[in-house]
């Protein structure tokens, strides 16, 4: 083992001493175990992080358990959209670099053998992502999971169910308060408006609700074989995540007995993979960036002509937030990201023979996971209703489906439950089916031969029987009886409440006596003794979905449906960008292509801002008029420095009324949240002299959708003219940001740092 450069022989006398005063090594025998880096990314600075803690404790346990020898540390992590909107954004993409370099130093520093990654946000991921293709031991991402869509509105279905129980009218995300922030400058909303899509848009932690640059890197890692099925879409508070920790625990262990590493599963097919489904999802456009870098680390020649190459031919099959009303928990309730890519298996479009984290081939995967393949397990089926479900709270609970722990920390009130326990979590898939009136889903969740008692004179036999029996229970039902789970006697249960007039009335239990080590009911009974009906404790964990009803061929379609031949992601070229830029065609409106007229081409004169902070002063002043191409430069990685993502000019403009009207250009980025014309990553970049910095207020420029092109309709001569008094943008710069602007390289190269 590798470890045992540490813990081997007589020489290592110290470092054994030193490892038992961790408190890591409780037996002579750990010291034959594999030595397993936990890499966590806590903070409390950013909600996909903030129960991460807790996570990170409850993987220490499941290594523990899986026979390895647990380490955690932690990596740094900023907040995208707290760092959003002044200079704090230039220090994000930088922070990629560092999370890769420290992660590097501290596993080559402790020689581990094997190394579970806890992400979940923005640059955490491709940080570790860079950081475990250089070392290339063997490791394993299982990220915090999406944050839940938050709840603007309720419509009543029923009266006797009470109100928190109906179900969602209008969702809401963190893209809602900026594009808030522009509806209330123009008026059409009130400052009540705004304090409650502030209040009520990000009901939970984990990474933002849409399909937005944590959430498409976390999506991917499944594609490229890096992750579990399920690591992108589960819900943070879902206690079907928990399952996910379990599995992940033992398969860091089967990784490390069979040496399977990064670089033996991020092969060429592999990023062609990720890419494809990229292209199908309609993902973040920093997802090209990070890729690129990631490949780089991986020792992979992938570049933008191939990622252009791939979105002509790939479909896009799936649109989320921003580009639709869709949020991640949708796209895992209509089958997740193994289902996505099960449409592109049976279009014939991906590498099905690479390897994967599961020590199977993503091919096997798919057949495993997508829940519209013959080959669907049922714990699949089971895990697309779970892990779409969060918990139904108090509405006066400002914690919401979270809890602070004894020592302070913020963790999902499910984690607090039997922690990945096996009967807990299949009582909360069997809650989650039955609140959302699933037989088939509950039947599935029994052995073949398994039973469940309804009464003394009523048992029905078999997934057949059970199934039948629930539907007509649940047509009995119409949805007013509701399950949470429970403890009796030191063991998890059901409470099965039914609700009249808006409040609830306990009618019995549900209990399970007989359990299979496949996590698989044998034998389960419905409870009446009001004596045990009396010492029950309930746990106040419900699960709750609050939009179970909708068409799951909508949200994931088939290429026969999709919303168009190609990509969600498309890489323009042209004399604006030599080098390619890069916009998210999923999130262009029909409005927008209307605008454009025939041949979906815009073109418009350039209102130009040097800078992020002086475009979002110049939009809410009114500068900005419909046909406008809004020009942001000298914000690329080396202009900026740090490439700041663009969400707050992009919200302000749609917020404005302009977003259908406009276009947007810039060597900077945008955050997966923004949607519309918006084209970023232009290489080569200002600062380094490229077409951009020519650009004068008032320049005519035509995009060229189809063609993929962006052009400056100025003479050569006029534009060759400028370049002899070009001079680049001088900012003061200190500290991290100066040693980091002489490295970096453009976007078309992944922004990494020059060796």
């Amino acid at each position: 083992m590798r470890s045992d450069i540490i813990k081997k022989g007589l020489e290592r006398a110290p470092h054994r001493s030193l490892l038992r005063a961790t408190g890591s090594i409780e037996s002579e025998a750990d010291f034959d175990k594999p030595f397993i880096a936990i890499c966590n990314s806590y903070t409390d600075c950013i909600p996909g992080h903030a129960h991460l803690d807790e996570v990170g404790a409850l993987m220490k346990h499941l290594v523990r358990r899986a026979g390895g020898v647990p380490f955690v540390f932690n990596t740094i992590g900023i907040d995208d959209g707290i760092a959003m909107g002044h200079s704090g954004m230039k220090y994000s993409l930088p922070s990629r670099e560092l999370i890769a370099d420290c992660v590097e130093s501290m596993v080559k520093a402790h020689c581990f053998d094997g190394m579970v990654c806890i992400p979940n946000c923005d640059k955490i991921i491709p940080g570790m992502l860079m950081a475990a293709m250089r070392l290339n031991i063997p490791t394993i991402f299982v990220s915090g999971g999406p944050m839940a869509a938050g709840i603007a509105e309720q419509r009543a279905t029923h009266a006797d169910l009470a109100a928190h129980l109906q179900p969602a009218s209008k969702e809401s995300d963190l893209i809602s308060v900026f594009k808030g922030v522009g509806e209330l400058q123009t008026g059409r909303i009130s400052e009540e408006q705004l304090k409650k899509l502030e209040q009520t848009a990000c009901p939970t932690c984990g990474s933002c609700s849409g399909m937005f640059t944590a959430n498409s890197m976390n999506c991917l890692c499944e594609a490229l074989g890096m992750a579990l099925p399920g690591n992108g879409t589960i819900l943070a508070v879902s206690k079907e995540r928990e399952a996910l920790y379990e599995r992940a625990a033992r398969a860091i262990l089967r990784l490390v007995a069979q040496d399977l590493k990064p670089r033996d599963i991020a092969t060429l097919e592999a990023f062609d993979n990720a890419f494809m489904l990229d292209m199908a999802m309609g993902g973040s456009t920093n997802t090209v960036l990070h890729a690129l870098a990631v490949a780089r680390e991986a020792g992979v020649a992938y570049d933008v002509r191939r990622i252009d190459e791939i979105s002509r031919r790939v479909p896009c099959l799936c649109k989320v937030s921003p580009s639709s009303g869709y949020h991640i928990q949708d796209v895992h309730r209509a089958g997740g990201i193994h289902t996505i890519l099960g449409e592109l298996k049976r279009a014939g479009l991906l590498h099905l023979d690479c390897k994967t984290v599961t020590g199977k081939t993503l091919g096997e995967n798919i057949d495993e996971w997508d829940v519209r393949s013959d080959k669907c397990t049922p714990w699949a089926k089971a895990a697309r209703v779970s892990g779409a479900s969060a918990i139904v709270v108090d509405p006066n609970d400002k914690l919401g489906p979270a809890a602070r722990t004894a020592s302070g920390n913020l963790a999902p009130k499910p984690l607090l439950f039997f922690p990945a326990d096996p009967r807990a979590l299949t009582l909360w898939r069997l809650a989650a089916a039955f609140n959302v009136s699933d037989a088939a889903t509950v039947a599935c969740l029994f052995a073949p031969d398994g039973q469940l008692r309804v009464d003394a004179d009523l048992t029905w036999k078999g997934p057949a029987e059970i199934e039948a029996g629930l539907k007509a229970k649940f047509d009995e039902f119409k949805g007013l009886v509701r399950a949470e789970l429970g403890t009796l006697n030191g063991t998890p249960v059901l409470l099965l409440w039914r609700y009249e007039g808006g409040q609830k009335k306990l009618a019995c239990l549900l209990r399970v006596p007989k359990f299979r080590q496949t996590w698989l009911i044998s034998r389960a009974y419905y409870e009446y003794r009001d004596s045990l009906l009396k010492e029950v404790v309930a746990s106040g964990l419900m699960p709750y979905d609050p939009a179970f009803r909708f068409d799951p061929q909508d949200c994931i379609r088939t290429p026969a449906t999709a919303y168009s031949p190609d990509g969600g992601l498309a890489i323009l070229y042209g004399q604006l960008a030599p080098e390619g830029s890069v916009v998210k065609t999923a999130g262009i409106s029909e409005a927008f292509k209307q605008n454009c007229g025939p041949g979906f081409v815009f073109e418009g004169p350039c209102v130009i801002f040097e800078s992020q902070e002086e475009a979002c002063a110049g939009i809410l002043a009114g500068q900005v008029k419909p046909g406008d191409v809004v020009v942001i430069r000298n914000e690329g990685p080396r202009g900026g420095p740090g490439m700041q993502e663009m969400l707050s000019p992009t919200s302000y403009i749609v917020g404005m009324g302009l977003g259908d009207k406009c276009a947007l250009i810039t060597d900077g980025r945008f955050s997966g949240g923004t949607a519309g014309a918006c084209i970023g990553h232009v290489s080569p970049e200002a600062a380094e002299g490229g077409p951009i910095g020519l650009l004068r207020p008032g320049d005519r420029v035509r995009i060229d959708f189809p063609n993929r092109r962006m052009d400056i309709l100025v003479p050569e001569a006029e534009l060759a003219e400028r370049r002899t008094t070009w001079l680049p943008v001088q900012r003061e710069l200190t500290g991290w940001l100066a040693r980091y602007c002489k490295l970096v390289t453009n976007a078309s190269q992944g922004a990494v740092l020059q060796a």
